[in-house]
């Protein structure tokens, strides 16, 4: 096997990994609560978790090596992932959110940028196939708490992340980076982490409060939780059908998805078109991976942390604007806002 196609291995892996980590806690929070009682604290878990892995993000995103701390992000998701496996107690789960959000935070800048760099003449392309492994990644999750005890569940993905540490060894260092010199072009990357703020805004926001919407309109927690499901299926579908065609003019391509997710986001103001929101998902797919390719390629490796910091930024505090929305009526208003607001903004990419 050569060093390219098990690299590309390894970040394909990583990103599948980091989509069953971000959806393990809602798969696994049923058993949880019938093995621990009243100790779960899931925010308590999300909250250590965030923070270990903007830790992880912020070391190695100004570090140029990878190796080893490439495959080390494996060995401490594998660690975490055995340890709480093995916890009697929830304080047990809640510590090991530590090496399993740090090694978490290090496979998702790593991955891409790794990706990306082993195959720049194809870069967009291949960056949505890596991101697709994380839509595959956040469906499986679900799954391996229908069909297996929690413990079993934790067990099986911490054997992927310890057979991935020989995938990931001696992985090379970050191409034409020089922490102590480069310096962070914003002008020219600041459309781009605005755009990534908006999108995973929006992206949060419909995933925490479009369930709400569809309860008011009279859906079942079952169909409500399946249109859901049926979103992240579209975003990894998008990634996967689109890839090759945004790949050949990436700017325009984006606008161009953008602006029909909008229309679309638009549309579920009415009832009737409540289902929309799995369709544009499909739209949204490329969004990510285009965008990061864009910005590795034109501003280079310096600017991939803060388009994850942006990230961050959206994710979290996007939704909570919608608390202010006092009728569930009026969620996808706002929902459509942003997806016009995410347009408007991406027109400014150069």
């Amino acid at each position: 096997m050569s060093s390219t196609l098990r690299l590309t291995i390894a970040g394909f892996i990583g990103l599948f990994l980091h989509g069953v980590i971000v959806a393990a806690p809602g798969a696994f929070l049923p058993q949880w609560t019938e093995t621990f009682g009243g100790t779960v604290d899931i925010g308590g878990y999300y909250t250590v978790f965030l923070i270990s892995s903007l830790a992880g993000l912020y070391l190695v995103s100004r570090y140029r090596q990878r190796h080893p701390l490439f495959a080390g992000a494996f060995a401490a998701i594998a660690l975490g992932l055995v340890f709480a496996a093995l916890s009697p107690h929830f304080l047990g789960i809640w510590l090991a959110a530590i090496p399993i959000g740090f090694g978490d935070g290090t496979l998702n800048l790593h991955c891409n940028s790794l990706v990306g760099e082993l195959h720049a003449k194809r870069r967009i392309l291949f960056l949505n196939w890596a991101n697709a492994t994380f839509g595959f990644g956040a469906l499986s999750a679900p799954l391996l708490g229908v069909f297996l005890p929690w413990r079993i569940g934790l067990a099986v993905v911490a054997i992927l992340a310890v057979v991935s540490i020989a995938l990931a060894w001696q992985a090379p260092a970050a191409a034409n980076f020089s922490p102590g010199r480069d310096r962070m072009p914003w002008r020219k990357a600041s459309p781009f982490l605005l755009v990534i703020m908006l999108y995973a805004g929006l992206e949060s926001a419909i995933g925490t409060w479009g369930g709400h919407y569809l309860r008011h309109l009279g859906w079942s927690d079952a169909w409500s939780g399946a249109l859901l499901s049926l979103y992240w299926a579209g975003l990894t579908l998008g990634r996967l059908s689109l890839g090759g065609w945004v790949s050949q003019r990436p700017v325009n391509a984006i606008r161009y998805l953008l602006l029909g997710a909008a229309i679309v986001v638009g549309m579920t103001s009415a009832p009737i078109f409540a289902i929309f929101f799995a369709l544009s998902a499909f739209f949204y797919g490329p969004t990510f991976a285009t965008v990061f390719g864009l910005l590795q390629e034109r501003c280079g490796h310096v600017a991939l942390g803060y388009l994850f910091y942006a990230s961050y930024i959206g994710k979290s505090s996007i939704p909570a604007l919608f608390n202010g929305i006092e009728s569930p009526t009026y969620l996808p208003y706002g929902f459509g806002f942003l997806a016009l607001l995410l347009y408007l903004v991406s027109l400014k990419l150069p």
